[in-house]
């Protein structure tokens, strides 16, 4: 991406004249890329004296949130192009876009061709979204997601919750890779997300930074059950029904920008904060997802043991993400899998016919 600075210039100014005929309107600053403007900057005078200006900086384009209208034109398309009416939503972390592949009847939309659209540029996010059935559950599904050390502001990042908010989707589950802080956790357990911490909040960044459209949600939404407390504990059993009692754990997650990995001393400053669970990613996403109203459920696959001590060789690589991902793959897509079930409300009457059946036979 190039910027380009086109007539910034003041001829003429004497400090006691506006008049743009003078010079004194400042005129456009674009940014291009393929050949297209996507933002502009205006620069207006607002005063001016002894010797001085004070100018106004209004920005549109890449770096403003989209408005309401242009997230409705991806969705549209979208809706357009399938015939599937998915109320539940799935992200999927490095690695673990595996569930996309047990849709049936689905159809595929490379992000590229969405309106719209961010890219994937992370190795092992297929970068597509696919939209079918699972188990009989219409889903819509990300094979990768967007990153803030990828270069987009964090409103981009969590951009598609916005759009799966207009298609209908009332349910979202998120998946990503982590670092495990906490000392009793091990490579290749599963974290179920019961909070998190917003570093980048602390900082004063957040995908809902800007102008507040009431159609996506309110100025100020409540995080304090970001994570479903119902969709947690029914994870919790199903952990137990699949015998993985002993790797499900549940924690607290923290996103950091990246793409560097921590050092020694961060990760102990997280551990004296209560972090379970390190990574890059998902809490604009959920943070999106509760302002647009819907019902929120994450989990983890830790894939490295966060490096606390000095004395030590090791050091944390993508490369370990991925694989450690791969041999977990068959477990966290079945939990995911029982987990959508249960959001569609599919496992609920099955238990209820399953007791109307037992009550009946005990009767006869």
């Amino acid at each position: 991406m190039s910027s380009l600075i086109n007539n910034l210039i003041v001829p003429g100014h004497n400090g006691n004249n506006l008049d743009s005929s003078n010079g004194t309107m400042i005129q456009v600053a674009a940014r291009e890329r393929d050949n297209a403007v996507r933002e502009r900057s205006v620069l207006r005078p607002l005063a001016s004296g002894g010797g001085s200006m004070c100018l106004e900086l209004t920005v549109t384009g890449e770096e403003t949130p989209y408005s309401f209208e242009i997230i409705e034109e991806s969705a549209r398309y979208l809706l357009a192009k399938t015939r599937h009416r998915p109320k539940i939503g799935v992200i999927c972390g490095s690695g673990l876009g595996g569930l996309a592949e047990q849709l049936e009847e689905s159809d595929e939309f490379p992000y590229e061709t969405i309106p719209n659209f961010p890219v994937s540029t992370v190795v092992g996010h297929a970068g597509r979204m696919v939209i079918g059935l699972l188990s009989g559950v219409p889903v819509l599904c990300m094979q990768g997601r967007f990153h803030s050390y990828e270069g987009y502001p964090l409103w981009k990042c969590a951009m598609p919750v916005r759009v799966m908010k207009v298609m209908g989707v009332e349910q979202l589950l998120v998946t990503n890779a982590a670092g495990g802080l906490n000392a009793d956790y091990n490579v290749g357990d599963i974290m179920i997300i019961k909070d998190h911490i917003n570093m980048q909040g602390f900082a004063g960044d957040s995908p809902l930074r800007g102008k507040n459209d009431e159609r996506f949600g309110p100025r100020f939404p409540a995080m304090n059950n970001a994570y479903d407390r119902a969709l947690r504990r029914r994870a919790g059993q199903i952990a137990v029904e699949m015998g993985l009692e002993g790797v499900v754990r549940e924690g607290v997650y923290v996103m950091l920008g990246g793409p560097t990995y921590e050092t020694v001393a961060e990760l102990n400053l997280l551990r004296i904060l209560g972090v379970d669970a390190v990574g890059m990613s998902t809490v604009p996403e959920v943070v999106v997802a509760r302002h647009c109203g819907m019902r929120v459920f994450a989990f983890s696959l830790i894939t490295n043991k966060c490096i606390t001590e000095y004395d030590t060789e090791a050091e944390a690589n993508h490369e370990e993400v991925i694989e450690v991902a791969n041999k977990r793959k068959t477990d966290l897509q079945e939990l995911a899998r029982r987990v959508i079930i249960g959001m569609s409300g599919s496992d609920e009457e099955a238990n209820e016919k399953t007791s109307t059946k037992d009550t009946t036979d005990a009767a006869q």
